[in-house]
């Protein structure tokens, strides 16, 4: 384990290792989150000055619950990642999350493992801070595994064409009186409003989502009538899902008209993407009856980072599994991760992926009958009957 260093009067903290290069948590002054940032958009995004930290505006502003390591060689920043401390509202519960995103070492400095040790510094901050689960997007399945991670959870891509989005709106028959426009900024408040209706939702303070208006790349439409905004649909963000339609939300009608919009404005015969979450909603089963057709993905790479957390924010979810309790088996570094786990049903061992595929559903989107059943000895048949928990990351959200 590195032995972890004070604060200085500069306000900085630094985690190091005997011989080994410093990392530092936070920035000790402007300049130097200047240069951090400049440095890592350089790498990141060569050519467009500025545009990293205007893809991530809640990373970058001032936000407490983002926090920023850099590991430097000497003078030099060498590797980076951040690790946001957000939670999620999952129906009238709360889920405490860590979401990794930024993970980046300088060319010069590859293949001496600071990637690795970078997150596994982000993963002690995330278990320091009682996160009970860490997420993360990538297809480095050489990086994430080895340090306790699995691909878990499931979301749908729903293609969209012309002819399917024009058969649902047939069928749905939006009112004539709705028109579709770019959404302006007095828009984002309802659009606001409208996200509060979901199941699963990250939860932002008042105003967050607004300044999402000004990422580069996001397409943002709003279907409206005289009594304000009915329905939303937003493509891209940054350099990310530009092929994809991922937030939405409203009457469904009005979302489609959202949709049709997007695509009208490509080349004729193209089609687009439309995220979904697992369970059943009202736009995707509109779509879905029109004959859409559905491609399943893992949700995010999961680890969990403090067992306690987890298991209360879990149990609290399944009111059956009250007591409920995950202890380690296994030590970090091995995989697969293996945990015990114990309520007043029962306890049994099994492996962080069943936990995961148990709770939140296959990667593969394998119907939830084939989970539960890894925690059969720990939850009774109503709390099993609930699986899998709503868990969903949208497009704004992901980092």
């Amino acid at each position: 384990m590195r032995p972890l260093a004070g604060s200085d009067p500069s306000g900085w903290v630094s985690i190091q290792a005997a011989g080994a290069p410093r990392i530092r948590i936070g920035f000790r002054s402007i300049e130097e989150r200047r240069r951090v940032v400049d440095w890592l958009n350089d790498g990141l995004r060569d050519g467009r000055p500025g545009r990293l930290a205007a893809e991530y505006p809640l990373l970058f502003e001032r936000n407490a619950s983002a926090i920023h390591f850099t590991l430097w060689e000497g003078e030099s920043p060498a590797a980076f990642c951040a690790l946001w401390a957000v939670t999620f509202r999952v129906g009238v519960h709360r889920l405490r999350a860590g979401m990794i995103s930024l993970v980046y070492t300088d060319p010069a400095f590859r293949g001496r493992g600071h990637a690795s040790r970078i997150l596994e510094t982000a993963i002690e901050h995330a278990v320091g801070l009682e996160l009970g689960l860490i997420l993360l997007w990538s297809d480095l399945d050489r990086l994430y595994a080895p340090l306790g991670f699995d691909r878990a959870g499931h979301e749908s891509l729903l293609v969209l064409d012309a002819d399917t989005v024009e058969t649902a709106l047939l069928s749905e028959r939006p009112a004539p009186s709705l028109e579709v426009r770019p959404a302006a900024p007095g828009d984002w408040p309802e659009i606001e409003r409208l996200r509060g209706h979901r199941t699963c939702q990250l939860e932002l303070d008042p105003g967050d989502l607004g300044r999402a208006r000004a990422i580069p790349d996001l397409d943002a439409l709003v279907a409206h009538d005289a009594l304000g905004v009915r329905g939303f649909a937003l493509r891209g963000r940054g350099d990310d899902l530009g092929e994809v339609v991922h937030e939405w939300g409203g009457d469904v009608g009005a979302a489609l008209l959202c949709c049709a919009a997007h695509l009208s404005a490509r080349r004729a015969g193209d089609s687009l993407f439309l995220m979904t979450p697992p369970r059943r909603d009202a736009l995707a089963w509109a779509l879905r009856d029109a004959g859409a057709h559905r491609v399943h993905q893992s949700l995010a790479w999961m680890r969990i980072a403090s067992p306690q957390a987890f298991a209360h924010d879990v149990a609290a979810m399944l009111p059956a599994a009250q007591g409920l309790q995950l202890e380690p088996e296994t030590k970090t570094t091995e995989s697969p991760r293996r945990f015990r786990l114990r309520s007043a049903h029962g306890e049994t061992v099994t492996t962080q992926q069943q936990v995961f595929a148990a709770l939140f559903g296959r990667a593969d989107g394998s119907a939830p009958s084939a989970c539960a059943g890894a925690l059969s000895p720990v939850l009774d048949d109503a709390a099993r009957s609930t699986l899998p928990i709503p868990f969903f990351v949208w497009g704004l959200e992901s980092i």
